[in-house]
């Protein structure tokens, strides 16, 4: 587990170590430290955005102690897509892990819109770390199958004012972009917070994306591209 501090510190060691300015989005648990909404997380999930960054980042992370380590099992929709695109590379020294992933995480793609949300940037030397927003924090937890990931969303609808709307149209984007329904592991995932967590999700949220998932269903079904799971 890390805490604020210590992502901070680690950010700080890996600026210095780079040699030149390296931008990259942060995502997950790693992010909500930032906006104070956890305390601790478990790993810290970075998004590199193009090859260059992704190479420069990892070396510095050989160079400090870091080492790769072999994938876990940890996302329920790896299966859906090729692995070789989507799967991070994991880091570790002692306790400290590191996600680090390229342009896409899992299912779901980093698009202009997102980084668009982006609000707060951060500068650690030559390290410069972007804070997904809220929003995006929400709608990448859909991917997952964890129960702390919900927790992590719920936290989030708890301490923001959502923007439903964005979270919506981004999901409608991630199908268009991918052979994916996306919307329908966004509909699974808020249904599951507003009952079985008491998520306070306004019900026309979950009605609009209900309507949602199911046109993504049947244009996936027409265009007989629909995962097996869903058939």
């Amino acid at each position: 587990m890390i805490n604020f501090d210590e992502q901070a510190r680690l950010f700080t060691l890996i600026g210095t170590e780079l040699e030149e300015r390296t931008e990259c989005i942060l995502i997950g648990g790693s992010a909500m430290l930032f906006y104070n909404a956890k305390e601790i997380t478990k790993d810290i999930d970075i998004v590199a955005m193009d090859k260059k960054a992704f190479g420069r980042i990892k070396n510095v992370l050989e160079r400090i102690g870091f080492s790769e380590k072999k994938l876990l099992t940890i996302f329920k929709h790896y299966e859906l897509v090729e692995e070789d695109k989507v799967k991070p590379v994991i880091m570790q020294l002692k306790d400290t892990r590191i996600d680090l992933f390229l342009k896409k995480v899992i299912c779901f793609e980093i698009t202009d819109s997102i980084i668009e949300r982006i609000s707060e940037v951060h500068e650690f030397g030559n390290l410069i770390i972007k804070i997904i927003s809220p929003e995006d924090i929400i709608l990448l937890k859909c991917a997952t199958d964890r129960e702390k990931d919900r927790l992590d969303a719920l936290e989030l609808v708890k301490r923001f004012n959502i923007k439903w709307d964005a979270i919506i149209k981004e999901s409608i984007r991630q199908t268009e972009l991918e052979e994916t329904v996306f919307p329908v592991y966004l509909y699974d995932f808020l249904l599951e917070l507003k009952e079985n967590f008491k998520a306070d999700i306004p019900e026309k949220v979950i009605d609009e994306v209900f309507d949602v998932s199911e046109k993504a269903i049947e244009k996936a079904m027409k265009e007989k591209r629909l995962h097996k799971e869903r058939r």
